[in-house]
């Protein structure tokens, strides 16, 4: 488990470095309290953990420039303002990495609590 936070962590750093600058962002734990827990909060990096029990939803936010690890998986489904909605079906092990997006909410949508890592870069 040590070897799989070291791994994780050398590759959000790895990830972070070659990342430019990004946009302002609505924080995803000010704005979802109870299902973010905030694990470091640097200068450049924020690691947090997000937690989504089935149909628990998070509210309406922005990210930065992202990078994320699946602890526990599940269906994952996320509405844009302009109503473009999405879904993944995460797996255990699987990770991500994402550009800044826009304005959106988003849900578990299936039967299992969803948890995972998600790295996002700081102005």
């Amino acid at each position: 488990m040590i070897m799989k936070k070291t791994i994780v962590k050398f590759l959000a750093a790895a990830f972070f470095v070659a990342c430019a600058t990004v946009s302002n962002a609505q924080d995803v734990c000010k704005s979802n309290p109870l299902q973010c827990k905030i694990l470091e909060d640097t200068a450049n990096v924020k690691m947090v953990l997000i937690t989504l029990k089935p149909g628990e939803k998070l509210v309406t936010h922005t990210h930065p420039w992202n990078f994320g690890y699946v602890l526990k998986g599940g269906l994952y489904k996320w509405t844009y303002t302009d109503g473009k909605t999405e879904s993944a079906q995460m797996k255990e092990g699987d990770h991500f990495a994402g550009a800044p997006e826009g304005t959106h909410h988003s849900w578990n949508g299936g039967n299992t609590t969803i948890q995972f890592v998600l790295y996002e870069k700081q102005d």
